[in-house]
């Protein structure tokens, strides 16, 4: 158990050193929009938010096969690939705030982080839950 327990607290590294990564890419693709063109995105953005994080949520570590190399690597790349979109997608809607409303960003960043942070504490309780 405690080293499926460290492979989800290395993929859970793994996805914010990649969102960190990615925020420089994001800063300079972003400040080269016209500023009434980022509404558009973030509305876009947001309906994609809403999506992965359904998706995330609904799936769940106790339908997957965590006993199994197989099972628990899928599972892995599953929520991986979840997490990771909601990661840059966070970070790209707070980089747009910050063009377009910047005594808001770290109102945005703020609740951003506190999303993302709820997300991943999901992620360990329902991994957690599943070994049980």
């Amino acid at each position: 158990m405690k080293s499926h327990f460290k492979e989800n607290i290395v993929k859970n590294l793994f996805i914010v050193v990649l969102g960190l990564l990615a925020l420089p890419y994001f800063s300079s693709s972003l400040s080269v929009i016209q500023v009434d063109q980022l509404g558009n995105f973030l509305l876009i953005l947001s309906i994609l938010l809403v999506t992965v994080c359904f998706a995330n949520f609904a799936f769940t570590y106790e339908k997957a096969k965590l006993n199994t190399p197989v099972g628990r690597l899928l599972a892995h790349a599953a929520t991986f690939i979840f997490m990771l979109l909601i990661f840059l997608m966070l970070e790209s809607m707070c980089v747009a705030v910050y063009i377009i409303y910047p005594s808001l960003y770290q109102i945005v960043v703020g609740f951003s982080a506190l999303l993302y942070l709820g997300i991943a504490l999901y992620d360990f309780w329902d991994f957690l839950r599943a070994e049980q």
